[in-house]
């Protein structure tokens, strides 16, 4: 494993990019690369490091200014929704490392874990459906949180040179407020984007405290935290399907939410695989808004793969051009114009509705 070597932007760069806790923790990691899950040597780029690489002088110590990248009226609109959001997003990414720690020690001092836990009695109790109804009621009473999958991560799926503790994901999904939403790009949709990051930053945090209070091993990493590739994590774990936009499309909200994960140890709980949401493929190919919404163009008519022979997904393949999308992202701190039009976004009983118009019984 190579944790943080493999990008040509510097490595001052690179640290602007990840953050230091990120930095250390990889770094960390790398002595002991047998004990953690390293990236696979076709995972892809995360998405910033990617477009940072393509823009970057390579011999250069200096990246490109947040004027620049934004713009003066896209600087004041990221300044005001920092000003909302900034401490608390920054907070939860600082804790997803903070809360590891001592497992990082653990195997520092022993080459092993040794902290007790319940895993042994919960593997015997498998697949633990009374703790699975705590867990989801857990997050739902305390973060709003309707819906969780669970299965196993395909190392493919861990960006390029990165690296989590656990091999098993729990994916959590939070809802974007529709209203605003429908405001997009104006400063309401980002500003919901960026709440939503930073709400479920916390939620995350906090229910894999409460996991470990249970005797569970669980790291988990923020939405932001640009560990792993979420879309096709969820669609794994069969809480929704690939829309034409890249995002996930699930039958609650279709792509209006967002998503994290925690990982943990073993499979203590059922996988939530299905492969039910695949007909949206089909319906994307002939409505296709997003595409013609899309302020930038960049969505491509085709999809373009990027890794192959992933374990239970396949492919992994996308229309989205990130040289053109992560800027105006950026630029508007959240675009979300695809998602606003996307029809699935309508949620109640839309995601059935339009099934019965693929799927004939």
């Amino acid at each position: 494993m190579n944790s943080v070597e493999g990008s040509k932007a510097p490595r001052r760069m690179q640290g602007k990019l990840q953050g230091k806790d990120e930095i250390i923790f990889l770094e960390q990691c790398r002595k002991f690369p047998d004990l953690v899950i390293p990236s696979h040597h076709d995972s892809p780029q995360e998405g910033f490091a990617y477009i940072f690489d393509r823009i970057s002088d390579p011999e250069s110590d200096k990246m490109p200014s947040m004027i620049q990248m934004r713009g003066v009226r896209g600087m004041l609109r990221f300044m005001r929704v920092f000003m909302k959001y900034g401490s608390k997003l920054l907070r939860g990414r600082k804790q997803s490392y903070t809360d590891i720690k001592p497992y990082l020690l653990d195997l520092d001092q022993n080459g092993k874990y040794t902290m007790e836990t319940n895993v042994d009695e919960l593997l015997n109790s498998y697949p633990n459906k009374e703790l699975w109804l705590e867990l989801q009621e857990y997050a739902k009473n305390e973060w709003n949180i309707l819906k969780i999958g669970f299965t196993e991560l395909p190392t493919q799926l861990i960006f390029r040179n990165k690296v989590v503790l656990f091999r098993y994901a729990l994916v959590f999904m939070q809802e974007m407020n529709k209203e605003k939403i429908d405001k997009a790009p104006g400063i309401k949709a980002g500003d919901e984007t960026i709440k939503i990051y930073a709400e479920l930053g916390e939620a995350v945090a906090d229910i894999a405290n409460w996991l470990r209070s249970k005797g569970i091993r669980s790291q988990a990493v923020h939405p932001l935290g640009g560990l792993v590739c979420l879309p096709p994590l969820a669609g794994k774990a069969g809480m929704g399907g690939q829309g034409m936009h890249g995002f996930l499309v699930t039958p609650e909200f279709g792509s209006r939410q967002r998503l994290s994960p925690i990982f943990i140890e073993e499979k203590i709980f059922e996988y939530t695989d299905n492969d039910d949401h695949k007909w949206i493929e089909q319906y994307c190919e002939s409505c296709r808004l997003c595409q013609k919404n899309c302020p930038v163009d960049a969505i491509l008519d085709e999809k373009v793969v990027s890794v192959t022979n992933i374990p239970g997904i396949g492919a992994l393949r996308s229309c989205i051009d990130r040289m053109k999308c992560f800027p105006y992202f950026g630029k508007t701190v959240g675009c979300s114009v695809c998602v606003k039009v996307c029809p699935f976004s309508n949620g109640g009983d839309t995601y059935e509705k339009l099934k019965k118009t693929i799927v004939k019984n």
